[in-house]
């Protein structure tokens, strides 16, 4: 039958504009009687066997290779080129068949690969072809309307879609001419149309009271008999459509973007309310004076994305520019086959619960269950802290919050609504367009306030911690130039304009702090005998005497004229500030008090740790005595160091000052019961490494000889004591 159906080609059957392939196959069909599938098979049909892949529905389209066109085009006695112009899926894809040669052809499904569609208007089909016989065309998004018949040309997933009267809807008719005259004009106009059918798409789920108008168009436009849940899901299009277009021809206008990026100051939104020409210019455009509220408090959805991104690339050109019209995959409309799937299940099901979600796989599945661990962790956080301005670094247990949390911050446009929502109902403010360092600060001042009661800002912020006054005056300093949120948020505790304008710095007894430190150093140096000892890092009494200490000193250096506390440290400590390095000043100090405490008879086991090094630093002051500041000789000829003994005895002076170190004492010790100092190296008499502290004086002393010619002041004392070799070749035996 195929071959003699081929063969005979009885009748010319003339595709329409925009056809789909498979709806222009059923026309064929029916005007020889055969199904589309009966015509299908006999177009592919070679030898017996058939070339049709996958199966045929209500709403597929169908690809056709090279030799399956060829049998069509014979068929219906159409030239390929007129097929070619007449049909947008005709040569779109080559399926392949047993060999190239043969025909074959192969049927899609679903929106994924099955471009946009809907009923061809039936007058229109009857005028063109003078038959009346169902028709399916490619519709864009301005063809939905047949302005001759005034109809609405729906699609229905699973069916051959529905056409709908437009006669009590005028304004759907004139909305789509206003349409066609916004594309003509604007080369925006296609990308503003989509995220605006975004926004109305979200404006539609939400079923505000407030809301006349849409209820009404969607009764008039109802056929008798429909259900009205399931036809409030099919015709959400056409009932928000003269919207979308007033909405998107907004948007398209190039100086309507410009006065929003205008009006957000200089900052990116938090909420639709910090730009208010846009929740206001809406208001007035659609007529509904009561959106302009609720669209002042979202900080979420395609239009506060856009908004967003409007502020954000001004100015900008290429990539930037063409974010402003992406509408993240999260926040496009939901797939009309995908809800009414969902009232079908509910409906089979007999229950009212939210329709269901879509299926999960894969990365989808894992991503679901990451977001959730991770928000019961910000649950955890938050009820203990009270907010989500976290640390980078913040953890919870083992998770890594604050790493969490930034991820989030950093996609917060392209999360899904209800993610969005979940966040936001654990932290209002979880995703900020400031820095989050300052939304601590905040919160450390609103915590003040909840446990002391207001601020006081004429005063200075008393009271409060010195960082968190600070940043408070600074905060009223620059209140002018802070966001909209942000000086909301002061306002909160107790900030407002007017009180911001009557701040004054935190007063702080700069006297008084001066006192303190001062009374620190003069109890130090009662204690200790000098202000040298108190290096960087020492803290005395709670008070970081040496961090103090050393910026007077810098402080010494910059001033001309010495302030009056500068010259109590000098009463105090003559010597707290010398013209040479502080170590010198040290080990003269310690030494002095050595000598000291030696001529009053204090005991030996007494001297600090780490004299054994002053024979070093005393021979060093011997060598280059003539090289020191005259002050630091007057220094040293207190310890008897004058420039006679320094050139004439050091190894005296050097023996009085420290031969009693803990070396020199046990190595007295073991000379006088052993006659010699050729100790092995773990000699520890009494528990004090005697065999390493002389091999380490053994090491010095040539060391010194190599370097300087002359003689290790140590080397001397020790030799003094017995037999002292500068090397010993027995010291792994013990005595």
């Amino acid at each position: 039958m195929g071959k003699l159906l081929l063969a005979a080609g009885a009748f010319r059957v003339a595709p329409l504009q925009g056809e789909m392939t498979l709806s222009f196959l059923g026309r064929i069909a029916d005007r020889y009687g055969l199904t589309v599938r009966s015509l299908l098979s006999s177009v592919t049909e070679v030898a017996g066997q058939q070339g049709v892949v996958r199966a045929l529905q209500g709403d597929s389209e169908v690809f056709l290779n090279a030799a399956a066109r060829d049998r069509v085009a014979a068929l219906c006695r159409v030239p390929q080129v007129g097929l070619r112009r007449a049909l947008p899926a005709w040569t779109r894809e080559e399926p392949l068949g047993p060999s190239k040669e043969r025909p074959a052809a192969r049927l899609y499904n679903g929106v994924e690969t099955v471009a946009a569609w809907g009923p061809a208007c039936p007058g229109c089909v009857a005028a063109r072809t003078g038959r009346v016989a169902p028709a399916r065309v490619y519709l864009a998004a301005h063809q939905r309307v047949c302005p001759r018949h005034r109809c609405w040309l729906m699609n229905v997933p699973g069916s051959g879609g529905r056409v709908v009267g437009l006669a009590v809807c005028p304004e759907v008719v004139q909305a789509q001419a206003d349409h066609r005259r916004l594309l003509r004009r604007s080369p925006v106009a296609g990308s503003a149309f989509e995220v605006a059918e975004a926004v109305t798409a979200w404006w539609w789920a939400q079923e505000w009271p407030e809301e006349r108008l849409w209820p009404m168009r969607l009764d008039a436009a109802m056929p008798a008999g429909e259900d009205p849940q399931r036809w409030r899901i099919l015709a959400r299009d056409l009932v928000t459509y003269p919207e979308t277009v007033a909405l998107a021809t907004l948007l398209a206008s190039r100086a309507w973007r410009l006065r929003v990026a205008a009006d957000g100051g200089g900052h990116l939104p938090y909420r639709l309310a910090d730009v208010p020409c846009v929740p206001g210019e809406l208001g007035h455009r659609l007529r509904r004076s009561w959106l302009t509220e609720r669209l002042a408090g979202c900080t979420h959805g395609a239009l506060f994305g856009w908004t967003y991104q409007c502020i954000r690339t001004e100015g900008s050109s290429g990539d930037d520019e063409q974010r402003l019209w992406q509408v993240p995959l999260a926040l496009r409309p939901r797939p009309l086959a995908d809800v009414l799937a969902g009232y079908q299940r509910r409906q089979t099901a007999g229950t009212e619960g939210l329709p269901a979600q879509k299926r999960l796989r894969g990365h989808s599945v894992h991503a679901e269950g990451a977001f959730a661990a991770g928000l019961a962790h910000a649950r955890t956080y938050a009820a203990q802290h009270g907010h989500l301005a976290t640390q980078r670094d913040t953890r919870v247990g083992s998770f890594a919050l604050g790493k969490w949390v930034h991820n989030q911050q950093a996609h917060a446009l392209v999360l899904p609504e209800e993610k969005a929502a979940a966040l936001k109902e654990v932290d209002p403010w979880w995703n900020i367009p400031w820095s989050v360092k300052w939304q601590r600060s905040y919160y450390r001042a609103r915590d003040h306030v909840r446990r002391h009661g207001p601020l006081n800002a004429a005063d200075g912020f008393p009271d409060t911690h010195m960082l968190t006054g600070e940043w408070l005056y600074l905060q009223c300093t620059d209140y002018s130039s802070l966001h909209p949120a942000q000086r909301r948020l002061l306002a909160d505790i107790g900030l407002t304009a007017q009180a911001a304008g009557s701040a004054r710095p935190r007063r702080t007894s700069r006297t008084a702090g001066i006192d303190k430190a001062v009374d620190c150093a003069r109890a130090f140096a009662a204690e200790h005998g000098c202000l040298a000892l108190a290096t960087k890092n020492i803290s005395y009494q709670g008070f970081l005497l040496g961090k103090w200490l050393t910026a007077q000193r810098c402080l010494t250096r910059r001033q001309d004229e010495p302030g009056a506390h500068l010259q109590v440290l000098d009463a105090i400590d003559v010597w707290w500030n010398p013209p040479w390095p502080l170590a010198w000043q040290r080990i003269w100090h310690l030494i002095r008090a050595h000598a000291r405490d030696r001529r009053q008879g204090a005991a030996e086991g007494n001297w600090p740790d780490g004299s054994d090094g002053w024979a070093t630093w005393l021979s060093v002051q011997c060598t280059g005595y003539k090289q020191l500041h005259p002050l630091q000789q007057c220094l040293l000829a207190e310890i008897g160091i004058t420039a006679e003994t320094a050139a004439a005895c050091p190894h005296e002076i050097i023996g009085q000052l420290c031969g009693t170190g803990p070396g020199l004492t046990h190595a007295r010790t073991y000379a006088a019961a052993h006659g010699h100092l050729a100790t092995p190296l773990k000699a520890c008499p009494e528990g004090f490494p005697l065999g390493r502290w002389l091999s380490e004086q053994r090491h010095q002393s040539r060391e010194h000889h190599r370097s300087t010619g002359g003689t290790w002041p140590v080397s001397t004392l020790l030799a003094a004591l017995g037999p002292f070799p500068l090397s010993v070749d027995t010291l792994d035996t013990g005595p």
